[in-house]
Formats: C-alpha cells, sequence, structure tokens
C-alpha cells in the first residue's frame, strides 16, 4: 500500500479525485486521505509541518507495513534555472536543507518515465531572485549558484520519512512551478500542473517495491555487521544513523562489499568519544 504526501490541497487534488480517496476520520492534526490500497496526506507548508504528518501517517501503521510501503513527495518547486520549463518533472536525488547545511540523499530512481533528474533545496521561507510586494527571501547570486530547484518542504519529508520507513522506498519529485519571480501560484495552476504529470506516475507509484519480499540488507548484512560492533554500546541515535549510512552505501553500489573500519579496535574502545569517532571516521568512508 503506497502513501503520498502532499504540501497543499491543490497538489493533492488531481490524486485524490483519480483514486476516489476519502477522509480518514482520526483523532491528529492532519489531513489524511485513503481507499482500498493506498493513502493520501496534506501536511501543510513548511518542512515542520510535513515531518509531523510523516509521524503521524507512521503511528498509525506497524512496522510490518511501513516497511512494505513505498513512500513519495510530490510537489511543485521553484526553478532557479532558466531553460527549465514550467511543468518539468524531476526526481530528487539530494537535498539541502538551507537553514542547516544539512544534506540528505534519497535513493535515484532507476526506472521511470521521467528520466531527469536534480537537486533540491528547502527554504524556510518562500525564496525569489528579485524584491517583490510579497516579501518572499531574496537569495543572494552566491547562494544562487548552487541552487537547482528550491520548496519548503523536502527536507522536512526525507528526514522524517527515513526514521520509520525504509531509505529504499523513499522517493521525491518536483514539478517547476515558476522561476523565483517572487509570485505565489494559483490554486488552479498548481492542480493543473500536478494533473500534468499525474497519468504517467500513478502506475509508477501503485507498482508494488520488487524489493519487499526480499531485503538481504535487513536479513544478512546488517545482522551481521551489528554482531561485530554491538560491543561498542551505541545509542539508539548512533545505531540508527550508522544504519542508515551502512543501507545508502548497499543502495547505491550493490555489488560491492561495504567498506569495514578496523574491527579489531572494537575491543579497545571504551570511552564516548573514542566511540563517536569511531563511528564519525567510518560514516564518512560510507559517504563517498
Amino acid at each position: 500500500m503506497p502513501s503520498l504526501f502532499f504540501a497543499v490541497l491543490s497538489e493533492a487534488k488531481p490524486w485524490i479525485q483519480k483514486t476516489n480517496a476519502k477522509p480518514v476520520h482520526h483523532s491528529g492534526k492532519f489531513r489524511i486521505y485513503k481507499n482500498d490500497s493506498m493513502y493520501i496526506i496534506i501536511s501543510g507548508i513548511g518542512k515542520m509541518a510535513m515531518a509531523l504528518a510523516v509521524s503521524e501517517l507512521a503511528h498509525l501503521l506497524p512496522k510490518e507495513e511501513r516497511d512494505k510501503m513505498k513512500v513519495w513527495n510530490l510537489g511543485i518547486a521553484g526553478s532557479n534555472q532558466p531553460n527549465w520549463k514550467v511543468g518539468e518533472f524531476f526526481w530528487i536525488h539530494k537535498i539541502t536543507d538551507f537553514a542547516t547545511g544539512k544534506d540528505y540523499y534519497p535513493e535515484r530512481i532507476t526506472k521511470s518515465v521521467f528520466g531527469m533528474e536534480t537537486n533540491l533545496t528547502t527554504f524556510d521561507r518562500p525564496i525569489a531572485k528579485t524584491t517583490t510586494a510579497n516579501q518572499f527571501q531574496i537569495l543572494s547570486e552566491t547562494d544562487l549558484q548552487s541552487v537547482s530547484l528550491v520548496d519548503m518542504e523536502g527536507s522536512g519529508f526525507f528526514e522524517a520519512a527515513s526514521l520509520y520507513f525504509p531509505l529504499e522506498n523513499i522517493s521525491i519529485g518536483k514539478v517547476i512551478s515558476d522561476h523565483l519571480e517572487g509570485n505565489f501560484c494559483k490554486p488552479e495552476t498548481v492542480e493543473s500542473i500536478l494533473a500534468n504529470v499525474m497519468e504517467p506516475l500513478f502506475f509508477e507509484w501503485t507498482n508494488p517495491l520488487p524489493w519487499v519480499t526480499d531485503d538481504p540488507f535487513e536479513s544478512k548484512i546488517w545482522p551481521d555487521i551489528w554482531k561485530e560492533v554491538k560491543e561498542l554500546r551505541l545509542t539508539e541515535t548512533m545505531k540508527h544513523d550508522l544504519k542508515k549510512s551502512l543501507r545508502f552505501y548497499f543502495l547505491r553500489y550493490p555489488n560491492t562489499n561495504i567498506p569495514l573500519p578496523n574491527l579489531e579496535m572494537v575491543p579497545k574502545i571504551k570511552s564516548k568519544s573514542e566511540v563517536k569517532t569511531f563511528v564519525e571516521d567510518w560514516k564518512k568512508q560510507l559517504h563517498v
């Protein structure tokens, strides 16, 4: 059963109409729609709202269901590339949170009717290249050099989703809505833009994940590695981050042995600072 997250109703409306999904009556704060085989969630604008919406859905589901669930975030994005047209769709292979400087790396989509991919920068405010009456955040020429697409939810979605769902189940796709002119998009324009890409994406979204019945990382690779390092007594956060980094490497280089540190050092590591250094050095190898 796949789930699909949007920031606003105008983005979600074509999908709700297509699937005939109905509102779920629950005690939470976010709008959740469901039919017999899928969920559609509307978070509201901003990375915090999106992260909370992901968490709310995750807590409604058992882990066994989450592990088999395809989890997507779709929506509009502003573009800093003048040659890219409004309505063009891109898969996101890197997300940068502008406020924190933190980077995230969604797994790449290898088979899709949409073949273009790029990076996304998530901001806390709407972005523009020039000053307008809307008081958007204005980016300097230096900041713009590293920007491809911009939104306000991507980093929040990915960071939260990666806590509850396997990394390889998570994808983000964005449709260009503007070129940072500093104007708000009308709801009917947003709805039309999302409707134009919906039909080609619908089959890909509803098609089951090919690996849900066989996860060698979970069944073999991670248990074997954990046996070697469990005496480090990692905190739950450190364990989660290390496992996430190991899976990231496995997904990106499936035919390559995962780099391992000198495991003979493990029994000799005693202090918290030594453990932290050991893990951080290992993670650097995994994110090459």
